[in-house]
């Protein structure tokens, strides 16, 4: 018989196990369980082994517990149509029993093979159905392990504040059931993960951090290293890139223990992002080297191909390797045009959200309804009083008191109509608003990448005339190749401020110490740089950080163009209620006059800090000149403090 091959029977005592002996069955399930990682088809044989036998003898719990590890293990070797139809087909049996359990292990099973293949609203319909049996359990797990898994399927279809519900649940039912750290690590994962998709960056660090603080470095490795992935793409965004380089590096030593090249990939390329972000272009190539094979070599995505892509072409485009670099980015552009079908899925999004202000509207139009027909009854309601006035005075005062019930209802009924319209009016301003930032965000990323990428094209084919001209090179060929640098400097300052990452004081001090080292690397003058950063994270508004950038930017433009000096000296001093910036060379000075005066680089930087607020002082003699530039920060500007 099927059920008997490969036992030892000397394990078992017997040559053949006693048809009524359910024991050998729930034996048989916890020696496999215990092996399942370590050798998964010597598990899977002895599940199915225990199906067949517990079928035979009709042992539904022997059975129903042989389904759930066996359809665990198949979707965990990638055998998910095969999971999903002996799931259903349990069902089929468990429809036929009086016990609840085991329907709901059938759903759930059916709702984790979904969700493996992607079929998010099934797997959610699925779950739903195992719910009235798991959330009466007196275990409180199983309630928290259907809320984690229904948070993943709405984290899946992007709706976002249903999947902070589920996780939210999820986390109050294991603190009930006082469930492992490693448990409650994954809830606060989770939740971590939907604040940085809905890019509320500050709120996912903290709960990354509560993860971290849950876990044992040795025993949860594989958490551990993906949780430090995210934590260096977190710390990316925040344009912290010594912190996310640390966290990089850290996910790929974990990492070379376990032997996972997906992961080890993604690390790479991220890391390699960084390093081209701080300019480090070497470093970055190499780490993109090793991506690359690793990618050819796994046949992975095309979204990941393109990162490197940009990525390869951002590095030699750094190094000045113009030749190499238009073949990567020719790649990039070609792996763009093929993942187009993300726009339909913005599409599909602005869709989504019109369809909800349409539902809220009919809502509107069915409390009208409402509100018209009580009128009606009321109207009715006053011709029956006037009518049994004529009856008597306890008849009329009978209908009296009717009416003002009847008043009573229809300011009930005004009261709903006028709270419905606050509520259409408040998704109608909260709409404008996410279109807003979406389009602030859209204008950045199409300048980016579009605009971004027709300039920087213009500047390595300008290039290459160039190369291939020699020394007959034209002047207009020259002027191309400077005014296409120049307006992609001018660019990047314009992206810059209007991303609403970058809405902060820490970035503005990143940003201005990076310009400022590159612009001067470029001339004959030493730059020295005394610059620090504040504890605090203070917000500062994108029209303010641009005038204070531009100002400092004067500021060096006049040492370069006039001072004849030999060096100049960059200072940011934040304090608790203002910025202050001093610039300082050695040079000749200027003796201010009349010309001086209005000349229009030094009144732009006064105008400029005056509509900050702030203001610029120039103190200039024989021994140089030194620009000092006061930014006091708006009141109401929020203030966090960095945790360590």
């Amino acid at each position: 018989m099927f059920f008997l091959s490969g036992i030892d029977s000397t394990s078992l005592g017997q040559s053949v196990p006693n048809p009524t002996d359910t024991s050998y069955i729930m034996t048989l399930l916890r020696k496999a369980e215990a092996v399942e990682l370590q050798r998964p088809q010597k598990a899977l044989d002895d599940y199915q082994k225990a199906l067949a036998f517990s079928a035979e003898i009709d042992y539904s719990k022997g059975y129903f517990e042989s389904i759930r590890l066996t359809t665990y293990l198949l979707d965990l070797l990638g055998r998910h149509e095969e999971s999903y139809k002996l799931a259903a087909t349990g069902l089929q049996r468990a429809l036929r029993d009086t016990s609840q359990q085991y329907r709901s292990i059938c759903y759930f099973a059916m709702a984790q093979s979904a969700k493996e293949q992607g079929k998010n609203k099934e797997a959610i319909r699925h779950f739903k159905q195992a719910a009235p049996f798991m959330l009466a359990h007196k275990n409180r797990k199983k309630a928290a392990a259907l809320y984690q898994n229904l948070g993943l399927m709405y984290e899946a279809e992007r709706l976002y504040p249903q999947a902070l519900t589920y996780f939210n649940r999820a986390i109050t039912n294991d603190r009930i059931a006082r469930s492992s750290n490693q448990e409650l690590a994954v809830d606060y994962h989770s939740l971590a993960s939907v604040y940085m998709k809905q890019n509320r960056l500050e709120l996912a660090l903290s709960y990354f951090r509560k993860t971290k603080s849950l876990l044992d470095p040795d025993k949860d490795i594989h958490f551990m290293a993906a949780l430090y992935g995210n934590l260096a793409n977190l710390h990316k965004e925040l344009a912290r890139p010594d912190s996310s380089l640390y966290y990089y590096e850290s996910a790929l030593r974990m990492n070379r223990l376990l032997d996972n090249p997906l992961q080890q990939l993604h690390l790479l390329a991220g890391k390699a992002e960084t390093y081209n972000e701080m300019k480090q272009y070497g470093l970055a190539k190499s780490l993109l080297d090793k991506a690359y094979a690793l990618a050819r070599q796994h046949h992975v995505g095309l979204s990941e191909f393109r990162n490197i892509y940009r990525e390869y072409a951002n590095a030699n485009l750094g190094l000045h390797n113009y030749k190499a670099a238009i073949p990567w980015y020719d790649k990039y552009m070609e792996t763009k045009d093929s993942l187009s079908t993300l726009e339909a899925k913005t599409l599909l999004e602005d869709y989504e959200l019109k369809l909800r202000q349409a539902e809220a509207g009919q809502k509107l139009a069915r409390k009208q309804v409402q509100i018209d027909q009580l009128e009606q009854a009321r109207q009715r309601q006053n011709l029956w009083i006037w009518i049994a006035a004529l009856i008597g005075f306890l008849v009329v005062a009978g209908l009296v008191f009717a009416y003002l019930y009847s008043r009573q209802r229809q300011r009930a009924s005004a009261s709903a109509l006028l709270a419905a319209e606050r509520e259409h009016a408040l998704a109608v301003v909260q709409s404008e608003l996410q279109g807003q930032q979406k389009e602030r965000l859209r204008i950045a990323k199409e300048m980016h990448d579009d605009l971004g990428a027709s300039l920087t094209a213009i500047g390595l084919l300008s290039e290459v005339v160039k190369t291939r001209m020699g020394a007959a090179t034209t002047p207009e060929i020259e002027k191309i190749s400077s005014i296409s640098t120049e307006m992609v400097t001018a660019m990047n300052e314009i992206i810059w401020s209007l991303n609403n990452r970058n809405d902060n004081l820490n970035g503005l001090i990143a940003y201005t110490r990076a310009y400022a080292s590159e612009f001067i690397d470029n001339t004959n003058l030493h730059l020295q740089t005394h610059v620090q950063e504040w504890p605090q994270e203070i917000a500062i508004r994108g029209a303010d950080r641009r005038n204070v950038f531009l100002t400092v930017k004067e500021a060096l433009h006049n040492v370069v163009k006039h001072a004849q000096a030999t060096q100049v000296s960059l200072t940011i001093r934040p304090q608790t209620d203002r910025l202050i910036i001093e610039v300082s060379d050695d040079g000749n000075g200027f003796v201010a006059n009349e010309r001086t005066r209005l000349r229009n680089g030094l009144s732009n930087m006064h105008n400029r800090m005056g509509e900050s607020g702030g203001n610029c002082e120039i103190d200039s003699s024989a021994r140089g000149t030194t620009v000092k530039i006061t930014y006091p920060y708006p009141h109401g500007s929020t203030a966090k403090i960095l945790q360590t």
